[in-house]
């Protein structure tokens, strides 16, 4: 249940909806000695590399090779198969750290999982941010301060390792350098060789539909399904006036195919002569979509195309369930990073 919670907190940090970018490795590391239902059908060793939320490469111990997830992520630097034996050397070096910690702080019985996460996030205004850390069965466990160059324990009980970390001020600061000065700048490399992904526009298919909660009391449910890029601008209005959006609740999840899911929703108490309208922004449109549900009636319309807007057809339920799946899939255990090298040759 821990890890399961980490993992929300990570996929809810890193949907944002302002327009920035993002570059991470993610590592997740499980402990091998038990066998059961569960760790029997997953790696011991899970590593992705990212954009955004574009998987750029994959590498888990059952296959012990790379695998690149798209067809513009190359190199002229390095091979497959180099970087697969590199990656070898490095699940056996993680495991060999994920059991000291075991038997540091004497938790050696039943299933253990130390995840990482490293790289950098490029903010619209030019600004960026920074991070490094270390999780411990879904806990906070070290976190890297690339002001300081130090390692801050996040447990008392893990002081020592901190100390071990720091000793070294070479180490320290070549991992701040390489955060600084390269994780950022390969976010704008990756994007101009990706371009022919970032830079298409998916129009959104839009639906409302309400699901009943108590006796008069519903669920109001808008969504916009299959958009890209990422960034898109919901709102509800009652009666024509915007309804408060800390009433309101949203998500987004990634579709297989490179796109996404937007929902808005929030609960209402539907009375006859009310009449609850969605309208939908985004770059791919020339008009914004609007979706309407009366207490009467649902009216959908669109000011451009009805094709894209709806409330039948597709299964909604079913979207949400293959798009959780999907995120469970890909992301859940996945999180974690690729340690950084000062002379690292990136794919």
């Amino acid at each position: 249940m821990r890890l399961w919670l980490f993992i929300c907190s990570f996929s809810s940090t890193f949907f944002s909806y302002t327009v920035s970018h993002s570059h991470f490795f993610f590592t997740t590391i499980t402990n091998t000695n038990i066998t059961n239902n569960f760790t029997s059908s997953y790696p011991d060793y899970y590593v992705t590399r990212s954009i955004d939320d574009i998987t750029l490469l994959r590498y888990d111990s059952v296959n012990e090779v790379i695998e690149r997830r798209v067809p513009w992520f190359k190199s002229t630097y390095s091979t497959l198969l180099f970087d697969s034996i590199n990656q070898l050397r490095m699940q056996e070096s993680l495991q060999n750290i994920l059991q000291i910690v075991m038997n540091h702080l004497n938790d050696t019985e039943g299933f253990h999982v130390l995840q990482v996460l490293q790289g950098c996030v490029l903010y619209e205004n030019f600004s960026n941010d920074t991070i490094f850390s270390y999780h411990y069965d879904g806990e906070p466990f070290l976190t890297f301060n690339v002001e300081e160059a130090t390692w801050i324990p996040e447990d008392p009980k893990v002081q020592d390792f901190a100390d071990i970390l720091n000793m070294n001020d070479t180490v320290t600061h070549d991992t701040k350098n390489v955060l600084v000065h390269e994780c950022i700048p390969h976010i704008s490399k990756l994007l101009s060789l990706g371009k022919c992904t970032f830079n298409r526009r998916e129009q959104p298919v839009v639906a409302v539909t309400q699901m009943p909660i108590q006796n008069t009391i519903y669920r109001l449910l808008c969504r916009a399904y299959g958009h890209y890029p990422k960034d898109i601008s919901m709102m509800w209005y009652k009666n024509g006036e915007p309804v408060s959006e800390s009433l309101m609740d949203r998500v987004t999840l990634p579709f297989p195919d490179i796109t996404y899911l937007t929902q808005l929703s929030m609960n209402i108490t539907l009375l006859d002569n009310e009449v609850y309208t969605c309208i939908v922004t985004h770059s791919s449109m020339m008009s914004p979509l609007t979706a309407r549900l009366s207490g009467d009636s649902s009216d959908l319309s669109n000011n451009n195309n009805d094709n894209n807007v709806g409330g039948s057809g597709i299964s909604i339920g079913g979207i949400i369930g293959i798009s959780l799946a999907t995120t469970v899939l890909v992301v859940s255990v996945v999180f974690g990073s690729v340690w950084w090298a000062k002379n690292k040759v990136y794919m």
